[in-house]
């Protein structure tokens, strides 16, 4: 009897061990930001020093992406400072493919330190990285060239985040963030033509066919895209959901940030802009020439709270608009610069849930060759609308599942112009 008493109380200190080291080598956390960090935009870069466990305390810059690696990671690092990291938790990884001609040596030799395991030893106290802009390309293909063939640095990476640590990126360190990524492509060629099977440089991720990658795979849920209102990149993300056959993406615009919870599966926003989240496990596509109909748009703006298990909100800030809409008038249909609310969350804001006129609104996008698309955004039923003002000033508005639908149109421009009621000859 004794010893079976000795024995239960010996299995229960395991199980009890067991599960407290569950505890401890939770997954960690992800910061993903869209691109344009402004330094003054505190609660992104203190998310990331807030998520950093205690017991993790170094924090590592990883300059990869970009031509200027020690520029990029000094810059960051002041930031951090600035925030209240101290300078000696922080080390910049030697992990470059382009020179910094700031410096009095060539970076390109950090390249092959990706596969040196003497580096990948000193992470074990690493509780934070930081991926800088540039070229998500140059990460994948130092980091990870075969999709099943990590570096010893990659596999260090991805050990500390199981143990806890937090995987921040901006720019080209948030496209690499999802297992399909992004390389290349503007919304307009991805729409018109097949997508490239190569990369063709950093230029053609302004201009160019859409291109596809595997990436490092941190964030699971679905594909990530950067800079995106400011870049117009929602068309080229609902081309790449459906070239990759993932059905949920995630765009999210410059100098906004979403803090992911791997354990929780919950996604916060942050920063200045919004965050637009697609689901088209509903959608109808056509593929020549392309459309999409039925998909599910949602737009989160910061404090923001999103299940992405659930694929559902959890928390929404402001104050409803549907039933209460500030406006009543029906939206002009149309493109260009001459009309208002050029951003889509003022665009679905303002103009369609806080509007009583409108069920529905259409911009087109064309080329003078004539080729066009038509968005067209339609409130149903089950849409919803939130508005808060930021400092009491600035309209912020969070949407709940609207409809969206690529179509396909035919633009003509004659040569007969219309100016003011009056037709005249257009000189061109």
């Amino acid at each position: 009897m004794y010893r079976f008493t000795v024995r239960l109380r010996a299995l229960c200190l395991l199980l009890v061990l067991s599960w407290s080291a569950g505890l401890l080598a939770a997954p960690g956390k992800l910061l993903i930001v869209g691109g344009a960090l402004s330094e003054e935009t505190a609660d992104i870069h203190r998310a990331l020093l807030q998520a950093q466990p205690g017991e993790l305390p170094k924090i590592a810059i990883v300059p990869l992406a970009s031509s200027s690696p020690v520029q990029s990671a000094d810059k960051f690092r002041r930031s951090l400072i600035r925030y209240g990291a101290r300078a000696e938790q922080i080390m910049v990884l030697p992990l470059a493919v382009k020179d910094d001609r700031s410096t009095e040596y060539d970076e390109r030799n950090w390249r092959a330190n990706a596969d040196k395991e003497a580096l990948a030893s000193i992470l074990e106290q690493v509780g934070a990285f930081w991926f800088v802009g540039g070229d998500q390309m140059r990460i994948i293909e130092t980091l990870l060239p075969e999709a099943d063939k990590p570096t010893p640095v990659l596999r260090a990476i991805r050990e500390q985040l199981n143990r806890g640590a937090v995987i921040g990126g901006t720019s080209a360190g948030a496209a690499m963030m999802s297992h399909t990524m992004i390389t290349a492509g503007d919304s307009y060629n991805a729409l018109i033509k097949p997508s490239a099977d190569r990369y063709a440089g950093t230029e053609t991720q302004e201009q160019g066919q859409l291109h596809l990658h595997h990436g490092l795979g941190f964030f699971a849920p679905g594909i990530i895209d950067q800079h995106f209102d400011r870049k117009a990149r929602l068309g080229r993300l609902v081309k790449a959901m459906h070239d990759s056959g993932e059905s949920t993406g995630i765009g999210i615009d410059e100098d906004t940030g979403i803090l992911v919870d791997l354990q929780q599966q919950q996604l916060t926003v942050l920063g200045s802009g919004s965050v637009t989240l697609l689901n088209t496990s509903s959608s109808r596509f056509e593929q020549r020439p392309f459309q999409a109909r039925d998909v599910r748009l949602s737009l989160l703006a910061a404090g923001d709270r999103f299940d992405l298990h659930k694929w559902q909100v959890s928390h929404l800030n402001g104050k409803p608009t549907v039933g209460n809409e500030y406006a009543d008038e029906p939206p002009l249909q149309g493109a260009g610069p001459a009309l208002a609310n050029g951003r889509i969350n003022h665009l679905l804001g303002y103009q369609l849930l806080d509007n009583a006129g409108a069920d529905e609104i259409r911009r087109y996008t064309f080329t003078e060759q004539g080729g066009g698309f038509v968005y067209r955004f339609r409130q149903l039923g089950d849409s919803q609308g939130y508005w808060s003002a930021d400092n009491g000033s600035v309209d912020r508005y969070s949407i709940i599942d609207l409809r969206f639908d690529i179509e396909p149109v035919k633009i003509r421009i004659g040569s007969q112009v219309t100016d003011i009621g009056h037709r005249q000859q257009a000189r061109h």
